[in-house]
């Protein structure tokens, strides 16, 4: 039987919008978005697509690039849709759901079209401000916050009486709303009245803190999507694969977020509520911590993707002992709801069809360490008195693996650097990095045992490697990667 190419296939548009769904045109542009990547299209899109079928939600998105790179023009071409494809593990068992995204109306490019943007944000309907624009933007000196504190300035300027608008960054930075409030303040002496339209901000603008948390590794591959592309009927330059699970937890009051962007419908998987910090200790904790431990022994073995790690014989099961025995009791977090977490979080680790890469993984790996495990060394340190040693043997395997990688994805390699260049032996590297107050924020070497643990795991690996360290750890037998799920 031959195979229609993709080439041959029509690219989707309008015209493949079902005639029983929501009439897209009907719903106002409610929500800017900075940044046209897939992970926003998972999330925000869906998220409001979801809404706007439901009835609970009328609106559409507009999604600015604000870079040279982007998706804009696809996104035009395609009238805003694009197929979600959510793909992976639910309970141990394999799961694939299709659907057309609607919720996206059309992009602008900032550069070309910035009067068009302000032109937008300057509408009453217009309440909810969006942006995505990775850590490297997320700061005083990148494009992006300049851009922002203007738009709202034309807002203030134009539409001083309006109703409040909701700005809700989703960059993996702790307290991100906060942190961009603070930078829109201090940009805001510079534009006209500038007293007056910070006091406006204070009044009218709501920078809601937020956590997303759903995997979403990029196009796929050539031939999966041509696949995919052959069993939809059409072409789509923007299909996006995911994993089934999915987080937005959004801090502010929920009564009032609700008002202009009531779009948790599905309350599991949308949270609005006064604070979040049970939920990004869950993720950052349990899911984030279980990679940044494991990524450095993943790869001193060798092993190229998470899914090849929890189905590995033997990095499976330590994946499994450090998250299970090692995270969960160093985490304040409700006992069950951890471990039901965890759970998931083996689910997704398994998931078939995501090609998750641990080099990609360890970038920063030195501030993700210090951000991510080091609460779970204190943390285990504090309930049980001893040091974990699924821990201290990741540990061990950073100061490993770090020593002999490139320096380009790692802005904290300086401060590691120095205790390479004093220490004569493994003994000493140990005692002296993990001394260092100044990189991990508190004296690792001072908690119980954990000295004696890294140093004596760090000699192994040098002497025999990743395997005979994987068989020395105790507790291993319970967690092998055939048992838990």
């Amino acid at each position: 039987m031959a195979h229609v190419s993709r080439t041959e296939l029509p690219r989707l548009c309008a015209a493949h919008w079902p005639t029983g769904a929501y009439r897209r045109e009907d719903a106002p542009e409610r929500v800017l978005q900075f940044g046209t990547g897939m992970l926003l299209r998972a999330l925000c899109a869906a998220f409001v697509d979801a809404a706007n079928s439901a009835g609970a939600f009328s609106g559409r998105i507009v999604v600015i690039q604000s870079t040279p790179q982007g998706q804009a023009r696809a996104i035009n071409a395609q009238d805003g849709l694009f197929t979600l494809v959510e793909r992976g593990l639910e309970h141990g068992a394999r799961v694939e759901r299709t659907r057309l995204v609607g919720a996206i109306s059309r992009a602008l490019v900032a550069d070309a079209e910035w009067p068009a943007v302000r032109d937008l944000v300057a509408r009453p309907e217009l309440q909810v401000i969006v942006s995505n624009v990775t850590e490297a933007g997320f700061r005083l000196d990148a494009g992006f916050p300049a851009r922002l504190t203007e738009l709202l300035h034309t807002r203030f300027v134009r539409l001083p009486d309006g109703p409040p608008v909701f700005v809700i960054p989703t960059e993996l930075v702790d307290e991100n709303g906060p942190r961009l409030a603070a930078m829109v303040d201090g940009l805001a002496d510079g534009f006209e009245r500038g007293p007056e339209f910070r006091q406006w901000l204070g009044q009218r603008v709501r920078f809601c803190s937020s956590l997303v948390d759903r995997i979403t590794t990029g196009a796929p591959a050539q031939e999966v999507g041509a696949a995919l592309d052959r069993r939809l009927g059409y072409a789509d330059a923007l299909l996006t694969v995911t994993e089934p699970q999915a987080l937005w937890a959004i801090e502010a009051d929920p009564a009032e977020l609700r008002a202009a962007f009531g779009i948790d419908v599905f309350p599991e998987s949308v949270i609005i509520a006064p604070d979040i910090g049970f939920y990004r200790e869950r993720k950052v904790r349990l899911l984030n911590g279980a990679h940044t431990a494991t990524a450095p022994l993943a790869l001193l073995a060798g092993v190229r993707t998470v899914r090849e790690v929890a189905e590995h014989p033997r990095l499976g099961a330590f994946l499994r002992h450090i998250l299970f025995e090692e995270i969960v009791p160093a985490t304040d977090l409700p006992a069950g709801a951890a471990l039901a977490f965890a759970g998931t979080v083996i689910d997704r680790f398994r998931n078939p069809w995501l090609d998750h890469e641990w080099r990609v993984i360890a970038a920063n790996q030195t501030a993700k360490l210090r951000l991510r495990v080091v609460p779970s060394l204190t943390g285990f340190a504090r309930n049980r008195g001893i040091a974990p040693q699924g821990l201290a043997l990741g540990l061990a395997a950073y100061l490993r693996w770090v020593r002999s990688h490139p320096a380009g994805d790692d802005a904290d390699r300086p401060l590691i650097e120095r205790h390479w260049r004093t220490a004569t032996a493994p003994q000493g590297l140990a005692a002296s990095a993990l001394a260092d107050a100044d990189l991990w924020g508190v004296n690792l070497a001072e908690l119980p045992g954990l000295l004696e643990a890294t140093t004596r795991w760090l000699l192994l690996l040098e002497r025999d490697g990743v395997d005979a360290a994987l068989e020395a750890l105790p507790g291993m037998s319970e967690h092998a990667a055939t048992g838990w799920t």
